[in-house]
């Protein structure tokens, strides 16, 4: 039997070939994604305020939701602070550590995207998103 030199199997008895192959079909899926973003952009010739503008258009209906949300929110937490000043400054800091955790999950969130891009973490091994890089911590010596 006549083996493939170019077989693409999912299932290999050794682990680090197999993670390979998956690796190769995820940056391979990525690039065609992004071509084909790139090609539907370049077929398209418009400005980019003009394609702001469609995608604005395009997902109105959830933009227009975030924008009502956040209109109750702010009217609701500008009636709570004018009622009651003393709470201004706990309001304004828990929306700052709100802001902050968000921000730190984004981060978290891209910077493991780019690892996986780049080839130095396997998406087997990615459980969740960490809010910060954990250095390796060297096993206990036993005794």
């Amino acid at each position: 039997m006549k083996e493939g030199e170019n077989n693409n199997v999912y299932l290999t008895l050794d682990d680090k070939k197999s993670d390979e192959v998956v690796l190769q079909h995820n940056l391979q899926a990525l690039n065609n994604e992004k071509n084909a973003v790139i090609a539907e952009i370049a077929r398209a010739l418009v400005s980019i305020p003009a394609a702001l503008v469609r995608m604005k258009w395009q997902y109105r209906r959830e933009i227009y939701a975030f924008q009502v949300k956040e209109e109750i929110y702010g009217a609701a937490l500008a009636e709570i602070i004018q009622r009651n000043p003393q709470l201004k400054e706990k309001i304004l800091a828990h929306i700052e550590a709100s802001y902050q955790h968000i921000l730190a999950r984004e981060t978290a969130t891209l910077r493991l995207s780019r690892k996986l891009s780049d080839g130095n973490c396997r998406t087997t091994s990615v459980n969740i998103v960490a809010p910060q890089e954990s250095a390796a911590v060297p096993a206990a010596n036993k005794t």
